[in-house]
């Protein structure tokens, strides 16, 4: 067997039983947190176009829209995950070099749940398998060090579970992956320095690719089964062999994933937790800092710190905002937070936060980079105009998958990302549902979903305690 072969095989035969009592008590908390994500990605520019291009060619199909409306299944499966992807808050997966966004896997989970009338456990399941099938690749393959964009492995995760939903047969799901990933892969830089918009919809479009493929595949169409191993394949590209056994992995890919509890890239979340710590424990008078210096792990240092992707040098797009560590603790000690209001327009042209990132500096520190991924080092130092000194240092920050998000951590997180979007007895309907998952059906959620609005909500950049 080709590795597109096995890995269709692992697919087709995967079960809600396969799944473990701790995947299945942690899936509805990461349900319910990608559900927030897409909610608070409702009436944002670069959504809104993407909503009038699925309104345009999307038809007026069988799937229902977060937002209301409907389209056809291949467009709604592109929306939902522009939706999930674009806030840049949802979960990760993490490995010493590698990473992706597990819930790029969520908005074809569902729409493809709703598609077949599929149950709670059947969406369950597809999350399930989306998410371990991507996490796979990122910790036996150097996708992004080799170059190429980690969107790229939704190829295989998108149409591993969609697949599994619509009943494929082994055959066929393996054609639509292959179609996607010799059609589809994306590359590393849509990361690097100066980031744009398209950083928040790179995986829509590896979704929009994935579900043509898939559906060509139920038809008959057949793909390259050997991309991987074959002459010129992925392992060509990368430079070594991916070799992963998939009749032994199990679909434990959520248990593996971390929670965002800040709206900012998954490397910064220590270094934000801890200057949100510090500024909480010290009262600051910020036209008083001298400098910021931040002691990183090497990725965060090289995603967000000014490394291997580089630096922007100017700050005034949310897409920059959020991956440049200067721009997140400069604002993290003024507002006490980091959440979407720190991304309001107005906030991140701001004086006050545009002077105090320039006294930020960052650098990567190789003890904390040793035990990365397993703790998540970071340390801040603050220097004042009197020669005051002032420190702090974490070694995670709640989200981690060795500090896992509880019921309730999901339930703060979603209200405070739907608030002033939804109602209280809509959002709690939702959360209910969520909750519930695993004895619904999706279609009632999507009705639920459906009746959601877009909005600019009620955000506010006030210092949260």
């Amino acid at each position: 067997m080709t590795q597109v072969e096995s890995l269709a095989k692992y697919a087709a035969r995967a079960s809600f039983a396969d799944l473990s009592a701790e995947s299945r008590r942690q899936l509805p908390i990461h349900i319910l947190d990608s559900l927030a994500c897409c909610i608070a990605a409702l009436g944002a520019g670069p959504v809104d176009a993407c909503r009038a291009q699925v309104t345009e060619f999307g038809g007026t199909g069988p799937s229902t829209l977060i937002g209301g409306g409907q389209a056809n299944p291949i467009y709604a499966a592109f929306w939902h995950t522009a939706l999930v992807r674009y806030v840049d808050f949802m979960d990760n997966f993490l490995a010493p070099t590698e990473t992706c966004h597990t819930a790029d896997n969520f908005g074809v989970a569902l729409t493809i749940a709703d598609y077949v009338g599929g149950s709670g456990r059947d969406l369950m399941l597809a999350v399930a398998l989306g998410y371990t099938v991507q996490s796979r690749l990122v910790d036996h393959a150097n996708f992004m060090s080799s170059g190429f964009d980690h969107t790229s492995q939704l190829a295989f995760s998108l149409n591993a579970a969609a697949g599994r939903l619509l009943g494929l047969s082994e055959q066929q799901i393996a054609n639509a992956i292959a179609m996607a990933a010799v059609s589809d892969a994306s590359f590393a830089v849509v990361r690097a320095k100066p980031l744009s918009q398209w950083k928040g919809l790179a995986s829509a479009q590896s979704a929009l690719g994935a579900m043509n493929t898939l559906f060509l595949a139920r038809r008959g169409v057949q793909g390259p089964l050997q991309v991987v191993e074959g002459p010129l394949g992925i392992d060509h590209l990368l430079r070594m062999k991916i070799n992963i056994d998939w009749d032994k992995q199990g679909y434990e890919g959520v248990v593996e994933s971390t929670i965002k509890k800040y709206n900012s890239m998954i490397h910064t979340q220590s270094a934000v937790h801890c200057m949100v710590e510090l500024a909480g424990q010290n009262k600051i008078d910020p036209d008083k800092v001298v400098s910021i210096e931040a002691d990183v792990f090497q990725l965060a240092y090289d995603f967000a710190g000014g490394g291997l992707y580089g630096v922007d040098k100017v700050i005034r797009i949310k897409e920059q905002a959020d991956h440049s560590l200067p721009y997140l603790l400069a604002v993290a000690l003024l507002d006490g937070n980091v959440m979407p209001a720190q991304f309001d327009p107005e906030r991140i042209v701001k004086p006050d936060v545009q002077n105090l990132l320039k006294k930020v500096s960052v650098r990567p520190n190789h003890e904390f980079t040793e035990v990365y991924p397993n703790k998540m080092p970071a340390k801040i130092i603050v220097r004042l105009q009197d020669g005051k000194v002032i420190e702090h240092e974490v070694q995670d920050y709640p989200g981690l998958a060795s500090h896992p998000f509880t019921w309730e951590d999901a339930v703060q997180k979603f209200d405070a990302l739907v608030a002033g979007r939804v109602d209280k007895g809509l959002s709690g309907e939702i959360k209910d549902a969520a909750r519930s998952v695993e004895n619904i059906q999706v279609r009632d959620l999507m009705k639920l979903l459906g009746s959601v609005k877009a909005g600019q909500g009620t955000s506010s950049s006030r210092k949260v305690a």
